[in-house]
Formats: structure tokens, sequence, C-alpha cells
């Protein structure tokens, strides 16, 4: 019998992100990969409420990866490395793209 996943957790840490529940499919995909305009590319997961992670910044709309919504960066509250981003819309909605090989699961 296969264990199950419980936990979204900081790579580093191990503290608690989120939850698979969170998943979720921005433009058609749970997954995307993008580089910045430094060129650093990035694999990123799509995922609602992430309430282990912690804001830096104001929330800007420059070199956004995701049309009609600005960003903010996105730490662990523990050890506060780079998780990756709170997506926001003016109407409310919301993601967080997580860095993927920034996080792992626990399982039970």
């Amino acid at each position: 019998m296969e264990a199950a996943m419980d936990a979204i957790v900081c790579r580093r840490c191990l503290h608690e992100i989120t939850s698979p529940a969170q998943i979720r499919e921005i433009n058609g995909a749970h997954t995307h990969t993008f580089a910045n305009p430094e060129g650093i590319i990035y694999e990123i997961g799509c995922y609602g409420d992430a309430w282990g992670c912690g804001y830096i910044g104001l929330p800007s709309t420059e070199f956004t990866w995701f049309s009609g919504y600005a960003w903010r960066i996105a730490v662990c509250i523990n050890c506060h490395v780079h998780l990756g981003w709170l997506f926001s819309a003016p109407d409310g909605r919301f993601f967080h793209g997580l860095i993927t090989s920034r996080i792992s699961t626990r399982e039970k």
C-alpha cells in the first residue's frame, strides 16, 4: 500500500508550506517553466493557499509570468529560503508558484 502525501514542505528545513489539496492548474497546467530577466530558469508548481510562506516586497507586474497577475517573492517563514512567488489579481484571485526543486512531500 502506498503512503499518502500529507504535506508539501520546504526542502531545506522541512517546515510545512502547503498540502497536495492546494494543487492548482493555471493556464492549463500545474507546472510551468520560466526564465527571469537575468536568464535564471525556474520550474514552478502552482498551489492555492500556502500558509507556510511569508512575502517580501510590494506586488509588481514587471516581467510577470501570468498576465493579469502581480507577483511578490514568497519565502519559507521558518528558514527564509526563497520558495517562489505569490501571484495576485486585482479581483482578489491568487495562487502561489513554488519552485519545484525547493519543496518536497512529507508522507505519513
